[in-house]
């Protein structure tokens, strides 16, 4: 109950670690929680990308950036467990190393609140590790987005397309599919337009590695005038997308090179 009342005003810093803090105890009393995980998960997740981001990215904090990675690997961690926790069969074909594939196929809809703050934070621990470890991992997450689609293509704003819309900026390589990635960044934004983070990644993503400048400039200006009462259940998520899309505004000279 502290968890949730102090994630409930997430928007402050020191609301957000105490929501991380009262559910690590809780973990300690009642270890057989999978709920309690996922929420952990997800309150790791967005400390690191919602608040650190901004210390790291516009303050320079390194030590930002090295919490930044920990808080990942730990919300991909707790959402692993969650899944082995629910789902005895998962966790049984799991830790006998057959195909990840046969593990999933022991899941269903229940399971795609852990399996997106699972594959959502293990892709960004990996780009903040190496490109060896983005490598190691991009089966593994592709494969879980693309069941989350199959399962609940609504869930967390149409996370799994916006996940897929970057993913085809980067795949095949190294040039990537543009165009399939913005069939699915547009189905995310038409699915969810409330959702900012959807159009800073498809400006950061698609339009700059496309050179098209007047999509990144429209994408972002969105972002900034959109109003935040007005969805205050990501209240919090939303402000700090309209800070990156501040912080990518500012150098679009630099990250836009126009065909």
């Amino acid at each position: 109950k502290q968890g949730d009342e102090a994630f409930a005003a997430r928007g402050d810093k020191a609301q957000a670690e105490a929501a991380i803090k009262a559910w690590t105890e809780a973990l300690k009393v009642s270890p057989s929680r999978p709920d309690i995980r996922v929420k952990l998960a997800r309150a790791s997740y967005y400390l690191a990308d919602s608040v650190l981001w901004m210390e790291f990215n516009i303050d320079g904090n390194e030590a930002a950036g090295e919490r930044m990675v920990n808080l990942y690997k730990n919300a991909a961690n707790e959402a692993e467990l969650a899944l082995g926790q629910k789902y005895p069969g998962f966790r049984s074909k799991y830790c006998a190393r057959q195909p990840f594939n046969t593990a999933l196929e022991q899941l269903d809809k229940e399971a795609v609140p852990a399996m997106y703050w699972y594959a959502a934070s293990l892709s960004r621990w990996a780009l903040m590790t190496s490109i060896v470890e983005v490598l190691n991992q991009t089966d593994r997450i592709k494969a879980m987005m693309e069941l989350i689609r199959r399962l609940d293509p609504s869930y967390w704003y149409y996370a799994a397309d916006r996940y897929l819309g970057g993913f085809y900026t980067k795949i095949p390589f190294p040039n990537g599919n543009l165009v399939e990635s913005s069939k699915h960044f547009d189905k995310a934004i038409q699915g969810a337009p409330n959702y900012l983070a959807t159009k800073v990644i498809y400006a950061e993503m698609n339009a700059a590695k496309g050179g098209d400048r007047a999509l990144f400039q429209r994408l972002l200006d969105e972002v900034i005038a959109f109003d935040l009462s007005s969805v205050p259940e990501i209240q919090p998520e939303n402000a700090g997308e309209q800070k990156k899309a501040k912080f990518y505004l500012d150098d679009i000279d630099t990250l836009v090179n126009s065909k």
